[in-house]
C-alpha cells in the first residue's frame, strides 16, 4: 500500500511541476519586459497606419490628399516613438542588441514608407505614371523594412520561449491599404 502513496504522490508532484513553471515563467521580469515592449510595438505600427483605414473606393481627391498628409504625419510620429522606445533592462545584453536593431529596422521602414507617401500624394496633383512608380518602389522597400523588423522582433520571442499566441494581424491589414491605394487613381497612359 505504501508503495502506491509514494508512486501516487511522485505522480502528482511530476504533473504539478509543470504548471509551477509556467506560473513561474508568467511572472519572470525579462519576459514580462519583452512582452510589454512587444505590445508597444504594435500599438505604434496601429496608430501609424490608422489613418489609411479611412480610405474607402468614393473618395475624392482633396480626402484623398488630406487622408495621405495624416498617414505621413503618423508615419513620422510613429518612427519618432520607436526611437523613443525605452528597451526593459531586465533583458539580457544580446536581446536588447536586437531589440535596437528592431527598433532601427522599424523606423526606418516607417521613414521610407512617408517618402513614398510624399510620391503618391505628387502623383495625386500631376497623376505623373513616374511619380506612381517611385510609391510603388519605395512602397516596397518601405515593406521590406518593416517585414525584417517584425521578423525579427519574432526571433526574439522564440529565443525567451515566450508563451505562444497569435501576433496581431495590424502590419498585414496596414499593407493591403497601400497596396488598395496603389489603384485609387488609373495612371494615365501616354498618347502616342
Amino acid at each position: 500500500m505504501r508503495k502506491y502513496i509514494a508512486i501516487l504522490l511522485l505522480i502528482c508532484i511530476h504533473l504539478s511541476i509543470p504548471a509551477f513553471s509556467f506560473a513561474q515563467k508568467k511572472e519572470d521580469p525579462t519576459l514580462q519586459g519583452y512582452l510589454q515592449f512587444e505590445k508597444n510595438i504594435f500599438e505604434i505600427i496601429a496608430t501609424s497606419i490608422k489613418p489609411l483605414s479611412t480610405f474607402n473606393e468614393e473618395i475624392n481627391e482633396e480626402e484623398l490628399y488630406t487622408m495621405i498628409t495624416s498617414a505621413k504625419n503618423k508615419f513620422i510620429e510613429g518612427s519618432e516613438r520607436l526611437a523613443g522606445l525605452n528597451i526593459p533592462s531586465t533583458l539580457p545584453d544580446d536581446i536588447k542588441l536586437s531589440l535596437n536593431n528592431v527598433k532601427k529596422e522599424l523606423s526606418i521602414g516607417f521613414k521610407i514608407l512617408k517618402e513614398s507617401l510624399n510620391y503618391f500624394s505628387e502623383y495625386i496633383g500631376t497623376r505623373d505614371p513616374k511619380l506612381h512608380q517611385k510609391y510603388i518602389s519605395k512602397r516596397n522597400q518601405g515593406f521590406l523594412y518593416v517585414d525584417g523588423g517584425l521578423t525579427s522582433l519574432a526571433t526574439v520571442r522564440l529565443r525567451l520561449n515566450a508563451p505562444k499566441k497569435a501576433i496581431p494581424n495590424t502590419w498585414q491589414v496596414g499593407k493591403g491599404y497601400f497596396y488598395r491605394l496603389e489603384k485609387v487613381i488609373p495612371i494615365k497612359s501616354k498618347i502616342k
